[in-house]
């Protein structure tokens, strides 16, 4: 199902691509140790970098990210679901962008990385990590079951909202709560269910990375917007 917002002009379909290791073999450097930045607040030279952060509920545990504003097909969640629950959501700012947002899933460091991969998309060997195409300058952390029900929205004025807010916080989370979504009220009602936010300097494709305890349990889920230091 295509979801455009009425009067944007139709945007290019939000792909996932995979990367893959080298024709010699060699398989590219993995990402950079997220935990040590986002502790610090500074990037690899000392750049300044400072932490919004928010929460995000899970109802079923499949975790989508994407951008939210331009997509054609519902995207489909990561492999590497979660239980149900709420969790932390940290932004990196670098200046007035965002460099990349962290799904906390344990509040423990990450001994491991691996690429998060979309259910259905290429899992042998050869894939090193999927991202997603951003053609509005936007991701987003959400819940499988959450966007099915935003992306069935016959008049979709989520998208509307979450468009003028992230033009005005350029360097904060923008939220959808749970009111806007089911109608649920009270405490459960104000629950955020999607969390979006500008992608780095703009469009682009983006990977996600999930961080791995030595146990082998879930601790994250970082998308990098690819900012230099």
């Amino acid at each position: 199902m295509s979801v455009v917002r009425s009067g944007m002009p139709r945007r290019p379909r939000a792909r996932q691509r995979c990367w893959r290791s080298s024709g010699d073999g060699s398989v590219r450097e993995g990402p950079i140790d997220y935990d040590e930045r986002f502790a610090v607040g500074e990037g690899t030279n000392g750049a300044p970098y400072s932490i919004e952060r928010t929460w995000l509920l899970l109802p079923t545990g499949r975790i989508v990210a994407t951008d939210p504003l331009a997509y054609d097909d519902d995207p489909a969640p990561f492999v590497q679901a979660v239980p149900p629950g709420r969790y932390r959501v940290d932004l990196l700012v670098k200046g007035r962008h965002i460099a990349a947002a962290r799904l906390v899933i344990r509040d423990e460091s990450a001994a491991s990385w691996e690429g998060a991969l979309p259910e259905g998309s290429l899992e042998d060997s050869d894939a090193e990590v999927v991202g997603y195409d951003v053609n509005a300058g936007a991701g987003c952390f959400t819940d499988e079951q959450t966007f099915q029900q935003l992306s069935e929205e016959p008049d979709p004025n989520w998208q509307l909202t979450l468009l003028e807010d992230l033009a005005w916080m350029r360097d904060g989370p923008t939220v959808i709560p749970r009111s806007e979504v089911d109608g649920c009220s009270g405490d459960e009602g104000d629950e955020n269910v999607l969390v979006a936010f500008p992608s780095g300097e703009g469009d682009g494709t983006y990977r996600t990375w999930v961080g791995r305890t030595g146990r082998g349990e879930i601790t994250c889920f970082v998308t990098d917007f690819l900012l230099q230091d």
